[in-house]
């Protein structure tokens, strides 16, 4: 027989109310201790997972966040360093001004350089070429190049040491510091050519490229007089893209220097006529000669073979002066009258060359050993300034090249967290390039690209003539100009990509903040309300607990009966 226990149907009722109140209750009292309503996916899948998506990426984005407050810093760094070089540059430009000012008796015009300048406009839409590898083509409408694909344009630049750079524009080399191949400007066409010249270093063509204000290309050698010399020959395969030297092989477009007429004299150490050096030629075993320029260390030239005639030994002296980086460009060899010359490629009063004997065969320079060399021949440059004019200019170029440095050195210092947006060492846009990210997955970006800001990049030239001519002052004055109006531009450049960074940092912080703020909202409980279930549970459990004793009253009535 069953002996469980039967209740009333009133008291299984009113203790199902009391467990679901207590349920409730329990649930009340966890959401008021955690302040939340959803704890976990059981309480509301949905919502958890939603809220934390949204938390997420609030995390992502605030993680970003330091990363543009740095861009922001960065930005402020370059922008200061540019409002400082260009205080040095108007202080420069006071410099020259003032030396433009100080009486000197030099006339006619100092040294220029071989600049070769092409026949086309790079910028120009009506630019064409022959028919070249690919159907010969110049610039679009709009001035800018198309180098997509196989289109290329190669030509061979040359100076008057006969060393020589290859220069190739294509696909390849442009690579990604242009945003699109079929639309490059003349702009990124002279900053790649440029960047190739440079790369070949002391072994290739001493040239720069510049652009006219016409759009066409200029070639301008490092070296200045007569001795100074530009060639543009085409490739190989020429390519099929016109920038100004057509597309087909044609004629070199050849340049050259012009010496001095201010009076001011090359350095020229003669030896003494030997006259083997113009019949049957020296010994060349065992003869040698030290060369120094200036204060710079000497440098040692030996000779091979036997016999040597005076052309054969300017050859072998001409090509090593090319290898050395030190002379390239700044001596070169003749012999005349069986006597063998070496001369400064400059003039001018600072310009100094000693050339000593270290071989037992005298090519007119004595005889000498490496350890004892022979008294030897120097030889210095004149100029044709008045003392105090000269001693004056002197002292002014010597304090226009100090601030030249400072403006290289103020460019390297204008770093911040090891990004500088004015300084690279090399070539490369992407060396100090910013990129910053302002979403959780870098597809919204901006790449702020640096610059080359030194003296070299600002295409100021410090000056070797101690300003003996009113044109070397004016040309300086010009590059100064030319130097404000650059960092002028760079700093509005800057000023824009500054304000587009603050903005982002201003969106991401108020969309971290609706994040949070939506995620909180889905699973944060409402404590007042909480709080008013409680209050009403409790007095519903006390009511339901009376209605249980009530409930009971009538089987405590039968149980006094059968007392």
């Amino acid at each position: 027989m069953s002996s469980g226990v039967t209740l009333t149907a009133a008291t299984r009722q009113n203790l199902l109310s009391l467990q679901g109140t207590a349920d409730l209750l329990s649930s009340t009292q966890n959401r008021l201790s955690t302040g939340k309503k959803v704890n976990s996916a059981l309480d509301s899948p949905v919502s958890f997972f939603t809220s934390q998506a949204l938390t997420n990426r609030s995390s992502d984005l605030g993680g970003l966040l330091d990363s543009i407050s740095n861009g922001v810093q960065t930005i402020q760094a370059a922008n200061q360093g540019i409002t400082s070089i260009q205080k040095l540059v108007d202080s420069a430009k006071s410099t020259a001004s003032q030396a433009l000012s100080t009486k000197s008796t030099a006339t006619g015009a100092s040294a220029t350089s071989a600049v070769a300048t092409a026949a086309a406009s790079l910028t120009s839409s009506t630019a064409t070429a022959a028919a070249g590898a690919g159907g010969g083509t110049g610039a679009a409408a709009d001035g800018t190049h198309n180098f997509s694909g196989s289109h290329s344009s190669v030509f061979v630049v040359k100076d008057g040491t006969n060393a020589e750079t290859t220069i190739t524009l294509n696909a390849a080399n442009f690579g990604n510091t242009v945003s699109d191949l079929t639309k490059v400007s003349a702009g990124e066409i002279l900053t790649q050519i440029n960047s190739q010249l440079t790369a070949a270093g002391g072994n290739g063509a001493q040239v720069q490229a510049s652009l006219t204000t016409d759009g066409r290309l200029n070639f301008t050698s490092t070296a200045t007089g007569s001795d100074s010399k530009v060639t543009i020959t085409t490739g190989a395969v020429p390519g099929d893209t016109d920038i100004g030297f057509g597309t087909t092989a044609s004629a070199a477009t050849v340049a050259t220097g012009v010496d001095p007429t201010d009076g001011s004299t090359k350095a020229r150490a003669t030896g003494t006529a030997v006259a083997a050096l113009g019949g049957a030629g020296v010994a060349g075993a065992t003869s040698g000669i030290t060369v120094q320029l200036g204060n710079s260390p000497a440098k040692t030239l030996t000779f091979t073979g036997t016999g040597q005639t005076g052309a054969q030994l300017v050859t072998q002296i001409n090509d090593q002066i090319a290898a050395d980086v030190g002379l390239k460009g700044k001596l070169t060899a003749s012999v005349t009258n069986n006597q063998l010359t070496i001369r400064s490629t400059d003039s001018g009063p600072e310009q100094k060359v000693t050339v000593k004997s270290i071989g037992a065969t005298d090519i007119g320079f004595g005889t000498g050993t490496s350890s004892a060399p022979s008294t030897g021949v120097t030889a210095s440059g004149t100029g044709s300034t008045s003392a105090n004019g000269t001693n004056a200019r002197t002292a002014l170029a010597q304090q226009f090249n100090e601030l030249l440095t400072q403006i290289t050195q103020q460019a390297q210092d204008s770093s911040y967290n090891g990004v500088n947006l004015l300084y690279r060492a090399g070539s490369d846009a992407k060396e100090n390039t910013l990129h910053l990210s302002f979403n959780e997955k870098d597809t919204s970006s901006l790449d702020i690209k640096g610059v080359k800001f030194d003296a070299t990049g600002l295409g100021l030239q410090s000056v070797s003539g101690g300003f003996a001519s009113d044109d070397d002052i004016k040309a300086s004055l010009t590059q100064l100009t030319n130097a404000s109006a650059a960092l002028r531009t760079q700093s509005s450049t800057f000023g824009s990509n500054l304000t587009v960074v603050q903005n982002r940092q201003d969106f991401s912080k108020q969309l971290i903040n609706i994040l949070d703020t939506g995620s909180a909202n889905l699973t944060n409980a409402d404590l007042n309300e909480e709080a008013a279930n409680s209050q009403a549970l409790s007095t519903r459990q006390s009511i339901g607990i009376s209605a249980l004793s009530l409930a009971n009253t009538a089987q405590q009535g039968i149980l006094q009966l059968l007392r």
